[in-house]
Parts: structure tokens; sequence; C-alpha cells
């Protein structure tokens, strides 16, 4: 194999130079897991649901009730790092992945929450992207714009219920309270409680006390850490940085300032269940 040049386009595809790209990761690897109650004889793709289905030995065609891609590596320990996952569909790289933001979702919001213990107040900042991804009339290309960011800001959010989960809440009732909205269909990016999003993406296990996931949402994981891999973790990334951001901000200023709103630590609101 030839050595890839510091200077050369990286070939994992992001189109960045090598040396500002994957020079020196640990080698990724992209993985489809699939699962299936009965055996199978062999499996069927479906290019534009981008599903595999199952062939069982009398040749019918079964749905898998068990898919998800991913990437990840392994850590200089052996742990296995998961960079990204997706439930339910074949995403085999970054080109997988902006044809299945772009054709199957409306909006992309990505939400990652910090907290710190500010003047005897636990602070808590959700840091909320909105993104949208469309096709353009080269195949290879899509349009990405950020129609919106900001943060939600909470104190002293109850131990039974964590801070990442409540601005996920957070943000599900937001964009559900128009009529209109119900008939959209979201991604939620996150970082957080990557074990369970099978569970709550099929609605067979509530997010927080009886709150199922609405239909029209779908979770994703990406790392929000290291690297930026693709458009998930760089949005996880970008959340992160901005909810990091405000709590410095209040935690040098002594309170919360968004455009003209202006609360002292003790006037930010305690969530509402």
């Amino acid at each position: 194999m030839s050595k890839i040049g510091r200077n050369a386009l990286c070939p994992c595809g992001s189109g960045k130079k090598y040396k500002k790209c994957c020079q020196g990761k640990k080698p990724r690897e992209n993985i489809t897991m699939i699962g299936s109650p009965e055996r199978l004889r062999g499996v069927c793709y479906d290019h534009e649901k981008m599903e595999f289905m199952g062939i069982i030995l009398d040749d019918r065609r079964i749905e898998l009730p068990v898919t998800f891609s991913q990437t990840g590596y392994n850590s200089d320990s052996g742990k296995e790092k998961i960079i990204t996952r997706i439930h339910k569909k074949v995403i085999s790289g970054a080109p997988d992945l902006m044809r299945y933001l772009s054709s199957f979702f409306d909006l992309v919001v990505a939400a990652d929450t910090n907290t710190k213990t500010i003047s005897g107040q636990k602070i808590s900042v959700t840091g909320i992207v909105y993104t949208t991804v469309q096709s353009t009339s080269d195949p290879d290309a899509y349009q990405i714009e950020f129609p919106w960011h900001g943060v939600s800001v909470f104190r002293n959010c109850p131990e039974e219920l964590l801070a990442e989960k409540y601005g996920w809440l957070s943000v599900m009732r937001e964009l559900s309270r128009n009529r209109e909205d119900l008939s959209r269909r979201f991604a939620l990016v996150t970082d957080h409680d990557l074990d369970n999003h099978q569970l709550y993406n099929e609605r067979k296990t509530p997010i927080f006390n009886d709150f199922l996931m609405p239909p029209n949402f779908t979770l994703m994981y990406g790392r929000g850490d290291g690297s930026t891999e693709n458009i998930l973790n760089y949005l996880v990334k970008l959340c992160d940085k901005n909810s990091t951001d405000v709590l410095k901000d209040i935690e040098a200023k002594g309170y919360f300032q968004y455009s003209d709103v202006h609360c002292s630590i003790n006037q930010i609101p305690t969530p509402q269940l």
C-alpha cells in the first residue's frame, strides 16, 4: 500500500487534507449489526429505505428486529469507542449518512447538556442547534443550513431526572407546540444514554416516567468529544461548546443573560416535570 501524503485528500472522503483529518487517528471501523429471531438464509438490501430485510429458510422476507450501523475504534486500552450509531438503517459512511438525513428528516436537532454548581445552585445548560440537510443537483453535494441555535438554562434538576434527559424533553416539547410540527420529522442527536436508544426509538421504554419518544422523533448518537468525524459529531461538539461557554459566563457574571433576558442565579427556572 502506498503512503498517503500529508497534503493529499483524506481517503475517508471528508474532503479535508490527510494531515487535518485522519492522520494519527486510530483505524475506524464501520459496521452494521443485525439480529433475527429466526435463522436466516441471507439478507436483501432496500436502497431507497436504506434497510436490510432478512431471508429465512423458506425464502420469505422478514423485518429484522435489530439493525444498527456504527462507526468506532479501539482505544489504547482495548476498549471500544463508539463515534456514531444509528438504529434501523444501513449507514456505511459519510455519503450514506448525508443521504439519510436529507431524505428522512425535515430538521436535525442536536442537544448537549453540561452542569456546574455555581453559588450553591446546580446550573444546567443545554446547547441546542437546528440543522437542515438538503440534496442538490449534484448527488455528491448537500446543502447544510443552521436556521437556529441557542440554549436552555435551568437549575437544580431533580435527582430522578438526569439533566441531559430534561434537555431532550425541553427540545421535544418545544418542537411539538404547533400542530403543523406534528407532521415534521425530527432527528435528535445526542451523546447520552446510547444503550437505551433503540428502546426509546421503538417506544418500548419511556424516557422519563410515562413520557415516550414522540412518533416523529428519532434518536441518534454522535460522540461529542475528540475529533469531528461527521456532521453528527460536529453538531454535538458545537452544542457542548455553547453550553460550556454559557456556564462560564454565568459563573463569571453571577447571572444569566440572553438577548434582553437577565436572570440572577436564583431566578433561573427549575424543571417543570
